[in-house]
């Protein structure tokens, strides 16, 4: 393959020659596995090269067998299955929060009690999903005390499949395309110095990003990390060295002034603390539920003992920005 294709633009001929190439260094098992989605997304993950991309490919698709990824939980229409975090304006799954109900255990619940809070919240200009984490909430120095970093990558496997079984199918049939990258926005407000030091949480993630650039790759479409204080520079060098190059090209570091992300972002779907105008005050804790940030309460397991995860939901406008 031609080194002068824009794998970002790619003609529809160019990208079925991509595909082809790298199915014919597969073998058939894993072939009938993988859809030409995936085989792009490997592809494009390393330019083209179908030598490493076939190696990629293979090492993934052995992990999917070996952990048995298919057979996660996953909340989808047609179960009621636990949301993985809190969810805002799809209609796969009402709205939700993270709550101490039925199959939500209780590694699950630590987690959501030091992570900042995280929320899958509407779509961006293109329909792709959006995901916010108030990471500069997160109480840093209790991460490794709540879970091993083989825990908190299985959590974050899991916010992956539900991504990618749940939310993009969705994304597509309202686009009338297919859909299959997401919208990430990291906000660093209220985050400290010590925070962005702390080894033994920046190991993990780490770990987490390897994790999730092998086997997730080319879901992400552009991340904006805002309200990013001068302090985060230093914790950027490196962070960005544990990156792939092309991961790197689609990431937006940006201050108090993030004024860009309505180009991304209508704002009825931006909640107001980003400079939006939505605030999904009909849930509990608004946009962003946050336990560390004290707009959603942590109720004992016992106020949700026969709470069942998902409702029959119906909306006239399937396109709702509530």
């Amino acid at each position: 393959m031609s080194a002068t294709v824009d794998v970002d633009n790619p003609t529809p001929s160019q990208r079925a020659a991509a595909i082809e190439q790298l199915r014919d260094k597969l073998s058939d098992e894993v072939n009938s596995y993988c859809s030409d989605l995936d085989i792009w997304r490997f592809s494009v993950a390393r330019q083209l090269d179908t030598e490493k991309a076939a190696v990629m490919i293979n090492a993934w698709y052995e992990w999917r067998k070996q952990a048995n990824v298919d057979d996660l939980a996953v909340a989808q229409p047609d179960n009621e299955n636990p949301v993985p975090c809190a969810v805002r304006g799809y209609g796969a799954v009402a709205d939700a929060n993270v709550t101490a109900g039925i199959g939500v255990d209780d590694a699950q619940l630590r987690l959501t009690r030091t992570l900042g809070g995280g929320c899958w919240h509407k779509r961006d200009r293109d329909g792709r999903p959006v995901y916010i984490e108030r990471a500069g909430r997160h109480i840093i120095k209790d991460i490794p005390k709540t879970s091993s970093t083989s825990g908190l990558i299985e959590f974050h496997v899991l916010l992956q499949e539900f991504l990618t079984r749940t939310l993009l199918p969705e994304c597509s049939q309202l686009a009338e395309e297919t859909v299959w990258q997401q919208v990430v926005v990291i906000d660093l407000a209220g985050v400290s110095l010590v925070a962005l030091s702390h080894i033994p949480a920046l190991n993990m993630l780490r770990e987490m990003l390897a994790r999730d650039q092998m086997m997730y790759p080319e879901r992400m479409y552009r991340t904006y990390v805002v309200n990013a204080p001068p302090v985060f520079i230093t914790a950027w060098k490196m962070i960005r060295s544990w990156l792939d190059p092309r991961v790197i090209s689609k990431i937006q570091i940006l201050g108090k002034d993030h004024a860009e992300l309505l180009d991304q972002i209508p704002a009825h779907n931006l909640p107001s603390f980003l400079g939006g105008s939505c605030k999904c005050s009909h849930m509990p804790g608004g946009c962003v539920p946050s336990v560390p940030l004290g707009n959603y309460p942590d109720l004992p397991r016992s106020a949700y003992a026969h709470l069942r995860h998902q409702v029959q939901i119906s909306y006239t406008e399937p396109r709702h920005s509530f």
